[in-house]
């Protein structure tokens, strides 16, 4: 049988009503057999050429009307590719259950179902919004398994997710923006950063802090297919050093020999406060090195007081990391009979700490660079208003590295990876630096 030349059209159902909407049909001539098929889409009959068989546009339709013409003729366009691609496969296909014009028919029905499943998921994606999306993340992290620790979700990131969804919340109300995408453009960072500072009065950390989580968010976003823009990635997500303090060993053991009874019977602590548990783990940290995520991880560690090591597991790292235990530490551990008690929540331990740091006289005024809202300021504060309970930690690495302890050695009880890191908690002053290169100045004579 002769093979005669293929045809491809497009017709519309009807065109009696100049002001509806019809269906297309594709059709063709197969072997002189003519296949017609639904295209599925619709044209509105004032807008079709039935000449050029695609829709018109230009200014005589509504910028609707105009955008729905563009959609059906770039389908149209895809189809007529669709049906070329199919002809070659039935003129080369010498098999005869394949040369006839049903399975051609087939092919292009077969075509049109795919392309109208992919045409739905983006039009479910495209309901999505950005809220909508980060919520689910968050919803999502705790049975997620971080890769560099092979653990679940630690509860604290989950809250710093929580934080930053939050101030994004704020952004678009107080800003007018709409839940949409296309917000985060390149525009974005400079007028959240000048949001942050001038709406907020947020600190200069603040904002690199935010950043770096919306970047996992966006990431995942445009793995997702929801997000094109790509300015998200160079939003800045890295903070600058802040100052913190910390406390010297007679600082310390000042605390530590606080008479917390004789303080509450003479009415400088509340009795029912459990100052005295914030102040044995913040002493614990001191000597250990331990962060404040792993306070409640000291009963499932291994005591060996014989040679005065702690094995520990900490929450951020997940490798275990063994610590020499100081006098103070051993004595804190026979004080609990190794059954340490529950730690005391951020905010409260913090409010513990900078009190038993001004009832132990650590009042040395400390000037520091703030930067708030934008503006870059020197404040005064009295030292025991600096303390954290992350103090304890820089604390230990700063002693022990003015005691000569190798660097190396100190990497191994902190858990840091990189020297670099670890050496962002040395926070000795440029006097104590001085002293400590004199005595290697004083070596070369």
């Amino acid at each position: 049988m002769g093979r005669k030349k293929q045809t491809c059209n497009f017709n519309l159902k009807s065109v009696s009503d100049p002001e509806s909407e019809e269906l297309i049909y594709f059709i063709s001539i197969v072997d002189g057999v003519k296949v017609k098929i639904s295209t599925g889409q619709k044209a509105l009959v004032k807008t079709w050429n039935k000449k050029l068989q695609r829709c018109n546009t230009g200014s005589v339709y509504t910028e609707r009307e105009n955008r729905h013409s563009k959609k059906v003729n770039k389908y149209l366009d895809w189809l007529v590719e669709v049906a070329i691609n199919a002809w070659k496969d039935f003129k080369r296909t010498m098999n005869p259950n394949y040369h006839t014009p049903a399975h051609f028919k087939w092919s292009i029905q077969h075509a049109i179902e795919r392309k109208d499943k992919e045409i739905q998921q983006e039009e479910k994606k495209a309901l999505i919004t950005p809220l909508q999306f980060f919520q689910q993340y968050i919803d999502s992290m705790p049975t997620k398994i971080v890769k560099s620790t092979g653990t679940f979700t630690n509860p604290r990131t989950i809250v710093h997710h929580q934080s930053v969804l939050k101030r994004i919340k704020d952004y678009l109300k107080e800003k007018g923006k709409s839940d949409n995408f296309s917000v985060f453009d390149r525009r974005f960072e400079t007028d959240f950063e000048s949001w942050a500072y001038t709406s907020k009065n947020y600190r200069s950390n603040t904002i690199p802090a935010t950043f770096s989580v919306l970047k996992v968010w966006l990431k995942e976003a445009e793995r997702e297919g929801l997000i094109n823009d790509e300015s998200f990635h160079k939003y800045r997500s890295k903070g600058t050093d802040v100052f913190n303090i910390y406390l010297t060993i007679n600082e310390i053991e000042k605390i530590y020999n606080l008479d917390i009874k004789d303080l509450i019977n003479k009415g400088k602590i509340d009795s029912k406060s459990k100052i005295e548990i914030t102040r044995d783990f913040f002493i614990i940290s001191c000597y250990t090195g331990l962060r404040l995520g792993d306070w409640s991880r000291l009963n499932s560690g291994v005591w060996n007081l014989e040679k005065r090591t702690l094995t520990i597991m900490p929450s951020k790292t997940g490798e275990p990391i063994i610590i020499s235990l100081h006098k103070y530490v051993i004595e804190l551990y026979q004080k609990y009979n190794g059954n340490f008690p529950k730690s005391i929540d951020k905010t409260a331990s913090i409010e513990h700490l900078q009190h038993l740091g001004m009832l132990a006289g650590i009042d040395e005024e400390t000037l520091i660079k703030e930067v708030v809202g934008g503006i870059s300021t020197s404040k005064k504060y009295k030292k025991y208003q600096l303390i954290k309970n992350h103090t304890g930690r820089r604390s230990f690495a700063t002693n022990m590295y003015l005691k000569g302890a190798p660097i190396i050695g100190l990497m191994l009880q902190t858990g840091h990876k990189t020297e670099n890191n670890f050496l962002k908690y040395i926070k000795i002053t440029r006097e104590e630096n001085a002293e400590i290169m004199t005595q290697y100045v004083d070596r070369m004579f």
